[in-house]
């Protein structure tokens, strides 16, 4: 009698349009699914003395930002994922695309892919306290990508603070996102 073993689910995720809940939410479903699946398998695979070695997800990139929140929130899915994430950025990775292509457990990019690391941006509106009170989320959430930043790359200190102090837009190319530790490889 012929054994009939599961198989991994797909892993090539697509990131190509703006960070948002809906985009987000498809992804990190993907991601946890993804998981869940590979910790059944890994069970079905041991009770036949067999081992399961899950393929990474690929998650490729082509974004060019959007909502901090939404990407925190697959930051923090990508971090704690047992299966590695390796980002792709094919186009380019600006803003939350640039977050999440250094999240990667290893990240890759194409020679004409371009990356962009900026402030966080926002608006306020309403009463006076209301308008304070998002200056102080706003800065709190430039603290965390700047903490991220930080972990993921080889940019320093010094340079994020000259790019927050200009105000400038830092695009970044494929040689140089290399030097930095943007990406690991450029394919």
């Amino acid at each position: 009698m012929a054994i009939t073993i599961p198989q991994p689910k797909e892993r090539n995720l697509y990131l190509a349009k703006q960070v948002d809940q809906a985009s987000i939410n498809e992804i990190s479903k993907a991601i946890i699914d993804i998981n869940e699946s590979d910790e059944t398998l890994k069970k079905i695979y041991s009770v036949y003395d067999l081992e399961y070695h899950p393929k990474p997800i690929k998650l490729y990139i082509d974004s060019y930002g959007g909502y901090v929140y939404q990407c925190l929130g697959l930051l923090g899915i990508m971090e704690k994922s047992a299966v590695p994430v390796h980002t792709i950025v094919t186009g380019c990775a600006m803003s939350c695309g640039f977050l999440i292509s250094i999240a990667g457990h290893k990240r890759f990019g194409y020679t004409g892919s371009t990356y962009l690391y900026h402030q966080v941006s926002s608006i306020a509106w309403g009463p006076v306290k209301e308008m304070e009170e998002n200056v102080i989320e706003t800065k709190r959430l430039q603290k965390i990508i700047e903490k991220h930043t930080l972990r993921y790359t080889k940019i320093t200190r010094e340079t994020l603070d000259k790019v927050y102090k200009r105000k400038i837009d830092w695009f970044i190319d494929s040689k140089e996102a290399i030097k930095l530790r943007i990406i690991d490889e450029i394919i």
